[in-house]
């Protein structure tokens, strides 16, 4: 359980650091943000690809309610994003995220604290593609983990590629 709550707030850590401090302020706008995508570096079995140039879009919207309840949720779309591998071989970086995370003050079930918010529930799928220059796909990330106030975790991973 430890293992499984420790890669829940890994992967909702990154998941907060993409969307920012704007959307954790309680209102409930949405916020559409553009921002470099940085080098990002994934494991491709025999490679590594990562990221050299482009840009990440998101909209998040964030909700406190009267009763001490609180939600989040996000999607992350990618712009232009271009990646490589070792070998020098160029890759456009396709596909999205999103992820949402709730906290029921009622039953007061806590799975994680990420930046000071308690979790009752979360969720974050992960679906990138990188499409070779020459056509084909070069490697994928398809991730998807759940973790519920009942204890129960899921983590499918059925892609080529992870976080490295």
């Amino acid at each position: 359980m430890r293992n499984r709550v420790a890669t829940l707030t890994a992967i909702t850590a990154l998941a907060l650091a993409l969307s920012a401090s704007p959307a954790l302020a309680g209102t409930p706008a949405e916020h559409f943000r553009s921002m470099p995508i940085g080098t990002m570096t994934f494991d491709c079995g025999s490679t590594s690809i990562h990221t050299t140039s482009g840009t990440m879009t998101y909209v998040t919207r964030s909700a406190d309610t009267a009763s001490g309840n609180w939600s989040l949720t996000g999607t992350i779309t990618l712009s232009r994003v271009t990646a490589e591998d070792l070998n020098g071989n160029q890759y456009d970086m396709v596909g999205s995220a999103h992820f949402g995370y709730s906290y029921n003050a009622q039953t007061g079930t806590v799975i994680a604290n990420i930046d000071g918010h308690d979790v009752s529930e979360a969720v974050t799928t992960f679906k990138f593609q990188f499409v070779s220059k020459g056509g084909g796909i070069g490697g994928s990330l398809n991730f998807l983990q759940h973790g519920s106030p009942n204890g129960s975790y899921l983590e499918l991973s059925s892609g080529s590629c992870s976080f490295a």
